[in-house]
């Protein structure tokens, strides 16, 4: 039954006007009716009202004439749900009718249940369409907010990971510096569920779970359970259920606290403060932190049972600095997010920007993006719309003090580094294991720089000659 305050409206195109009044009748109190005896009709009233349902008579001034009339409504609104009648049986017109786009057929009748039954039908089945367009709009703008962004070797072999551990059921420990992105890998890890939906996802800062209302945040509460509690409440791990709970820098919780996750994460269940009644629940636990978890664990500061329960899938995440060519891609994504896609980097600006040590990393550069555009007078980014501390050592290159075209410092940067990949590549006979371990580089990270300066003819000669 619809809200009588919010009633659906429904078009009526029948000439019919006994039909048309029998409807109105049996639909009073429930819908709002609007009224057509033609095709022309009907149009107008589609163009400039909104309509939630059509009723469409199959033979009105010709015997095709409601026919002709489905596609115009079908150009006008591709989803509005059309419920044919007719007052006698036609099998061919029906078949006709559903081929171009009609969504159920009624024959006309002096009782109108079933055509009654048939309208209630369409709205519900369009409601549930829209909240699953809804659902599936929503997962796929979680995917596009949380994602990650780069094509690097070791982005590309993070995706194979997260891809393999979100298959699983199995706890997850992610390592990386500040800003590399570890709620973001965390996201990616969601399941998408039967209904579109993701799976839950509840994200809690260790370091805020304090050890007078631990119980209480971590597994909730019965009401009168303690002064102040006049209701039930779930806790984290009953809001999780199903999901995934999400410690941010777990290295930051205290050692009570960890206590208490124990026996939870080993029997899957919890019981609320002032009950005595276990809850089953269905979660996994994902933890991030950019300390290393096992020195801590050495010192006393953090416990090895737990740690063996959260860490049964690590992911390490590179810091920026050396997957520094995903930069030109991530400025496209953040400029594109703040929305200013039409931000233009010069070679000069992008080239400083890759140079830059990136100690708050991909979150450091989201920052840069974002005073650029607050900053900058044009969509043409030079070194000189840069922060000061990306500008430092370029003072006195002529190439941003004087605006000519000589060679800036990071342009002979890459002269020099040229030169010394050039004598090392040859110095090594081409072998790029000696030469990595040499230079005190990873071995993807070496390809990519001798790709860049064009000192590479192909991996596989490179494979070759070791």
């Amino acid at each position: 039954m619809q809200n009588p305050q919010k009633p659906s409206r429904v078009l009526i195109i029948d000439d019919d006007s006994v039909f048309q009044m029998a409807t109105k009748l049996a639909f009073k109190g429930i819908y709002e009716i609007r009224s057509a005896y033609n095709g022309d009709e009907a149009l107008a009233i589609l163009r400039n009202q909104a309509v939630e349902i059509v009723l469409l008579d199959i033979q009105m001034r010709t015997p095709d004439e409601g026919l002709k009339l489905i596609p115009k409504i079908r150009d006008l609104d591709p989803d509005l749900p059309i419920i044919m009648t007719s007052g006698m049986t036609d099998y061919e017109s029906v078949r006709e009718a559903m081929r171009l786009g009609a969504s159920d057929y009624v024959g006309k009748s002096l009782e109108q249940e079933e055509l009654l039954h048939a309208v209630q039908r369409q709205l519900e089945n369009q409601k549930l369409k829209t909240r699953n367009q809804q659902k599936d709009f929503q997962a796929r703008l979680e995917h596009k907010t949380h994602r990650l962004v780069g094509n690097s070797p070791s982005i590309l072999a993070l995706r194979k990971v997260i891809d393999k551990a979100r298959a699983s059921s199995f706890n997850v420990v992610i390592t990386g510096e500040t800003g590399t992105g570890k709620e973001v890998v965390a996201r990616q890890l969601r399941k998408t569920l039967e209904d579109g939906t993701l799976e839950p996802f509840v994200a809690v800062d260790s370091a805020t779970i304090q050890s007078t209302t631990a119980e209480s945040q971590l597994f909730g509460h019965e009401k009168g359970a303690f002064t102040g509690a006049d209701k039930s409440t779930k806790g984290i791990f009953e809001e999780a259920s199903g999901g995934i709970v999400y410690f941010d820098e777990v290295a930051n919780m205290p050692l009570s606290i960890q206590s208490k996750l124990l026996r939870v994460l080993q029997e899957k269940e919890v019981t609320r403060l002032g009950s005595n009644k276990p809850i089953p629940l269905d979660f996994r636990v994902v933890c991030a932190t950019n300390r290393n978890l096992e020195e801590m664990v050495s010192k006393g500061e953090f416990k090895d049972d737990l740690l063996q329960r959260i860490s049964v899938i690590p992911i390490s995440i590179e810091p920026l600095r050396k997957r520094q060519e995903d930069i030109p891609e991530l400025l496209a994504h953040f400029s594109k997010k703040h929305g200013r896609p039409d931000l233009k980097w010069s070679d000069d600006a992008i080239q400083c920007v890759r140079t830059y040590t990136w100690p708050g990393n991909v979150r450091e550069l989201g920052n840069l993006v974002a005073f650029v555009i607050t900053m900058a007078e044009s969509n043409e980014i030079e070194i000189s719309d840069l922060p000061p501390k990306f500008r430092e050592g370029l003072r006195g290159s002529p190439a941003v003090e004087n605006g000519t075209h000589g060679k800036s410092l990071y342009e002979q940067v890459a002269d020099f580094e040229k030169q010394v990949l050039g004598r090392e590549l040859e110095s090594s006979q081409g072998n790029i294991s000696r030469m990595a371990l040499k230079l005190g580089m990873d071995r993807s990270h070496l390809y990519t720089k001798l790709k860049e300066h064009g000192l590479q003819s192909s991996r596989s000669a490179q494979k070759k000659s070791e």
